[in-house]
């Protein structure tokens, strides 16, 4: 009797146990189900506005398998809804490229409402609703003017006359330049002077876009006779001493510490391409507004060792290891002469540029930039407004220069272009000032 009482008490204490674990996974399971993140959709910012056509990637994720997904659009008092997604995945994510097309579908112009409803696992959901703007009418566009003929590698000018745009640009290939009306009462008038770089051959149209908010897109071509330019190409024999005196102390390091050929290719190329990076970002805001005044000026009493676009190999032991392309004028004077600015702008930096060495770059306006490098000594500072002719550093040799040389370039929208046209005044007043003009 006493064993049956005490096996009856351990079974029961068993059962308490066994209880309290199957109630305590009971509940960390519901509370599992219940806590799980609802699903997380990305890319619907791409709905709120909605031009003639449009293609809109959105991605689902979810902790759990997503069951139903659906993405409607109403319009007026609801009783015209499209569904644009209905789809049960079966899957932990989802990927849709919605192609909406309002008017196919039968939405007007105006306000729509878009709900997007997203179940997953027992009990988690997403819902979101917001109001969409849509707009199916482009924006009007067309080419007042352009300059007449366009060299390689130079600079080149459009007026473009555009309503209901919200922004005007001129396009080539995969890049895009701005245009400006501030500078015109008419602000239907746009302005830009773009680049044709030195590898432009002709064969890629040139474009003026207008784009209105909604992301309705219109474009027409751009009339100019292409003129090619035949560049210079030049060997430059490249020895252990200059490698000695120039490289390594520009890289900081000891002649042991790395042979020749990987230093001149660490400077020549990979800090040549950090440094026009930067250049890049420092010469992609410009103001909008025409800073400079007539032809730019040429340093004086200066001669000529390198022209813009040259295509440099560099030879080392009878064998090429390197090539660079110069992007400007290389200027020489007298040791430490006094550098004017080529024309009247903003100072947009002034500072180290590695291989350009201490160098001065100054916005003149409409994405129209100078550059001065190797300098010996700079006198003015970022944020400074100069005047045509007044003076701004001193020539030097910092930087990888051989010698006390300016190294001037022009910059057009982050794009170099040649400086020679620049210090042409009848050249400006025909490719840019006559198309200026007419707006």
């Amino acid at each position: 009797m006493f064993r049956n009482e005490k096996s009856s008490g351990i079974l029961k204490y068993v059962y308490y146990v066994l209880g309290i674990a199957v109630a305590s996974i009971a509940a960390f399971s519901l509370y599992t189900l219940i806590s799980v993140k609802p699903p997380v959709i990305s890319g619907l910012e791409g709905l709120e506005k909605l031009p003639r056509k449009k293609e809109i990637p959105v991605k689902i994720v979810s902790k759990s398998t997503l069951k139903s997904v659906s993405i409607t659009i109403t319009q007026g008092d609801g009783t015209k809804t499209e569904e644009i997604v209905s789809d049960k995945p079966g899957e932990k994510s989802a990927d849709y490229l919605l192609k909406i097309e309002p008017v196919k579908l039968g939405i007007k112009d105006g306000t729509a409402h878009v709900k997007v409803i997203i179940k997953s696992g027992l009990f988690s959901k997403t819902e979101k609703q917001f109001d969409t703007v849509i707009d199916t009418i482009p924006p009007i566009i067309s080419v007042l003017d352009s300059t007449y003929i366009s060299d390689q590698g130079s600079a080149t000018a459009v007026l473009i006359e555009a309503s209901g745009a919200d922004s005007v640009y001129v396009k080539i290939a995969d890049k895009t330049y701005p245009a400006v009306n501030s500078i015109f009462k008419n602000k239907n008038h746009y302005f830009c002077i773009y680049p044709l770089d030195v590898e432009y051959n002709g064969t890629t149209p040139l474009n003026a876009v207008a784009e209105d908010s909604a992301g309705n897109v219109v474009m027409t071509p751009i009339k100019t006779i292409f003129k090619p330019t035949v560049y210079r190409k030049d060997t430059l024999k490249i020895s252990d001493n200059f490698i000695k005196r120039q490289v390594y102390p520009l890289l900081g390091i000891t002649e042991g510490e790395m042979p020749p050929v990987d230093a001149f290719i660490k400077l020549n190329e990979g800090w040549r391409t950090e440094n026009e990076a930067k250049i890049s970002e420092i010469t992609s805001k410009s103001v909008n507004e025409i800073l400079w005044q007539g032809a730019f000026i040429q340093m004086k009493n200066t001669q000529v060792f390198a022209h813009f676009g040259d295509i440099r190999s560099y030879e080392y032991s009878g064998k090429i290891i390197s090539g660079s392309r110069h992007m400007g004028y290389d200027l020489a004077s007298l040791a430490n002469s006094p550098v004017p600015a080529a024309n009247s702008g903003i100072v947009q930096f002034a500072g180290n540029l590695g291989i350009y060495g201490n160098a001065i770059i100054i916005d003149h306006g409409l994405g129209l930039m100078s550059l001065y490098g190797h300098l010996s000594a700079i006198l003015v500072k970022e944020g400074d407004k100069v005047v045509k002719g007044g003076i701004i550093a001193k020539s030097g040799m910092t930087g990888f220069a051989g010698g006390d040389h300016l190294h001037f370039a022009i910059i057009c929208h982050g794009v170099y272009v040649s400086p020679v046209q620049w210090w042409d005044k009848l050249w400006i007043e025909k490719r840019i000032y006559l198309v200026l003009k007419k707006g």
